[in-house]
């Protein structure tokens, strides 16, 4: 267990942590812009093509709880380099792939390293910070998910223009080594905090399975349709994987996660608010430029400009909470921000045909500052919670969780917004605006009724005197 850092080297470690939760972000992002042209080059279509981002999400998502375990077993600092040097040459083999499977392939190994950096990178902040600081660590940590949110389109359209589609996987080789070096040399190094446990390569593959299975149909039921065979099966699939680790985890004596780290109220508690924000965000950003380009009639120049605006204000937000939250607690912070996030549906649900640009700007905005001034608090709250020995598992159960209620906002509310006014997505160029407005205010109400939900949920955080979580 490193001890505490001198203050330089605190902020020397917030910089390492949050460029590779930058780059891990960056690639869920950076990549959209250039399916096309990968299409185009392999000679392919969308649906194929479209496993480029599915195998990256899939991987990542799948990955975080074995990785956040290892860095229970072996060191955080050990997970943290080895996911840099994975996802770094999982960068060069995309960029060098001579074909469609091979840059799937070489997408997985991309994800694998990405796990393991958005794994270890909360856990780290933990680790080597201060409690006082470690909010304002966090909201630095959201940031620069913020920044990599908002500059991934642009650099992935400006990169693909000038270089070709090889040097957006290229970019992250040599940034990625200076990375590598520069963790090396300054991450304080740790022996694990779980000298005596074994990895549990059973529960491992069980839980990876389960959560593919599950993440799957979430990201494809609304193209295939939910009652697909494909999609039930999947379900069901899911299903018994889950059900097959949890009966696993209970005989196995190292479990790859000990139940009792739900025991604490809060870890509970704040992982389940923290996972309906993501929700609600998911899904209203997945659905805002079908209902601003359909509905509104806006250009997509324009709304790829509008889109950036909550990625800014959340960045913004996000350093403002991170401190707020180290002085006066999560609790308060998170109840307004969710109540602010339910404010901001119900203002989408006013939109229409004929909304004002300055309306539309404002929601946007306010929608990045709810969000950002809940994340860093939420995060911390979460973090506090957990047993020491297991931060890397906590770590990693939070950002899963995260990242299913990221897709299931937008499996759910998209379906919510598609039974509204069409059947299918497939079916929303035909309709009229008028026709699709209905939809789009039932989608961002049940997200406000999700935002109640969650400012009830953080109703029950307990926190003793001076913001610090009880145990």
């Amino acid at each position: 267990m490193p001890e505490i850092q001198s203050p330089a080297n605190q902020k020397i470690i917030i910089a390492i942590v949050g460029f590779s939760t930058f780059m891990a972000m960056l690639d869920t992002s950076i990549v959209n812009i250039t399916l096309p042209t990968i299409a185009g080059w392999f000679n392919t279509d969308m649906g194929d093509v479209s496993w480029v981002v599915m195998a990256y999400l899939l991987s990542l998502s799948g990955l975080m709880l074995a990785c956040g375990r290892l860095g229970d077993l072996k060191g955080f600092r050990r997970v943290f380099i080895g996911g840099f040097v994975v996802f770094t040459a999982g960068s060069l083999f995309c960029g060098l792939a001579p074909d469609l499977g091979l840059l799937i392939a070489s997408r997985v190994v991309q994800g694998i390293g990405a796990a393991a950096l958005n794994a270890m990178a909360p856990a780290m902040l933990v680790l080597c910070l201060p409690a006082e600081k470690r909010g304002w660590a966090l909201g630095i940590l959201m940031t620069s998910v913020s920044v990599a949110i908002a500059a991934g389109p642009v650099l992935g359209g400006f990169i693909t223009e000038l270089l070709g589609w090889n040097w957006v996987f290229f970019i992250n080789v040599p940034i990625g080594i200076l990375a590598c070096i520069l963790a090396v040399r300054y991450l304080p190094h740790d022996d694990g905090t779980d000298r005596t446990g074994r990895f549990d390569t059973p529960g491992a593959v069980l839980i990876l399975l389960a959560l593919v299975a599950f993440l799957f149909p979430l990201s494809q039921g609304l193209y295939l349709g939910w009652t697909s065979p494909v999609i039930l099966g999947s379900f069901a699939a899911s299903l018994i994987f889950f059900a097959l680790f949890l009966l696993h985890e209970q005989r196995c004596s190292s479990p790859l996660i000990d139940m009792g780290l739900f025991s604490s109220g809060n870890y509970l508690w704040g992982n389940i608010a923290g996972m309906l924000v993501v929700f609600t965000f998911a899904g209203s950003e997945f659905l805002l430029p079908f209902s601003l380009e359909l509905a509104r009639g806006l250009s997509i120049e324009m709304v790829g400009v509008l889109l950036a605006v909550p990625a800014i204000f959340l960045m913004l937000a996000s350093l403002v909470a991170g401190k707020l939250s180290d002085r006066y607690g999560s609790r308060e912070l998170m109840i307004v921000s969710a109540l602010m996030s339910a404010a901001t549906m119900v203002l989408y649900s006013l939109m229409d045909t004929t909304t004002g640009l300055p309306f539309i700007v404002a929601t946007l905005a306010l929608e990045g500052i709810a969000v950002g001034l809940f994340v860093p608090p939420n995060m911390r709250l979460v973090l506090g919670s957990g047993r020491q020995d297991e931060g890397g598992v906590a770590s990693g159960v939070m950002m899963t969780l995260r990242n299913a209620g990221a897709m299931f906002g937008i499996a759910i509310l998209g379906t919510v917004a598609v039974h509204g006014f069409a059947g299918s997505l497939a079916g929303m160029r035909t309709l009229t605006p008028e026709q699709l407005v209905p939809g789009f205010h039932a989608a961002f109400l049940a997200g406000a009724f999700v935002c109640l939900v969650v400012a009830v949920v953080a109703v029950f955080v307990q926190e003793k005197r001076g913001g610090t979580p009880a145990p």
